[in-house]
């Protein structure tokens, strides 16, 4: 057996270190594709990074607009209730175009990066603990919630018009702003508003409610962009 052994002990050296090549070969290939993968995963981040910002500034127009239209809405109640109806038709047809038509914009994510992420499998490779919750919280909780809140005030805004327009008729026209459709001005050309109906509890408590819908999509544009500025900090984390 000791003979055997003495005899093929070349070969077995041979076969030890073929052996010992292909596993640090295979070694070394993980090395390679885990320090590529986690190049690829930092590239996104970075890119991410970029996303958050343009994220941040629509967070912030859509809150400037939302502010416009809760004042709006502030100036119509606070007309009724205080029985002043010193607002000119004008002003009213002007405050009332403002709060129907851009109280339900809604703000959308930019989820590809962070799909990106996902279904690269770049989420395993993340470090920062911090990182990974405020991917969740921003991607999966909030932005969940943002549309189911958005669907929400759709809905009501869409039923309280067909209400409204059948007393108050408006006609406007946009002047077009830099920024897109949504934060042009509307301006009235025609207007016709039933001052009985401006002067009833249906129509007060249609502006009530779309007020109330309004603030309540503001504290959600909060918690956005509450979100969008904690990941923007753990991102950094995770790249350091």
């Amino acid at each position: 057996m000791i003979k055997l052994f003495k005899d093929n002990i070349k070969y077995i050296l041979q076969s030890i270190v073929v052996l010992l090549s292909v596993l640090l070969s295979f070694y070394i290939d993980s090395i390679r594709v885990n320090n590529q993968n986690a190049k690829y995963k930092n590239e996104l981040v970075k890119d991410l990074q970029s996303i958050i910002e343009n994220e941040r500034t629509q967070i912030k127009n859509i809150k400037d607009l939302q502010i416009r239209c809760r004042n709006a809405a502030d100036e119509l109640i606070y007309d009724i209730t205080q029985n002043s109806y010193k607002l000119s038709d004008r002003e009213i047809a002007e405050k009332l175009l403002l709060l129907t038509e851009r109280g339900s914009v809604s703000f959308f994510s930019q989820s590809s990066l962070y799909e990106e992420l996902k279904n690269t499998g770049s989420t395993r490779l993340i470090k920062s603990d911090n990182f990974r919750y405020a991917l969740s919280n921003t991607y999966n909780n909030l932005n969940q919630r943002n549309l189911a809140v958005s669907r929400i005030i759709d809905d009501y805004f869409f039923g309280a018009l067909a209400r409204i327009n059948k007393k108050i008729i408006i006609f406007s026209k946009d002047e077009k702003s830099s920024e897109g459709y949504v934060y042009s001005d509307l301006v009235p050309t025609y207007f016709n508003i039933d001052k009985n109906y401006y002067k009833s509890n249906e129509f007060l408590g249609d502006l009530n409610q779309l007020k109330s819908l309004v603030e309540r999509y503001l504290n959600m544009l909060d918690k956005l962009d509450e979100s969008y500025k904690l990941l923007k900090i753990y991102s950094e984390e995770e790249l350091n």
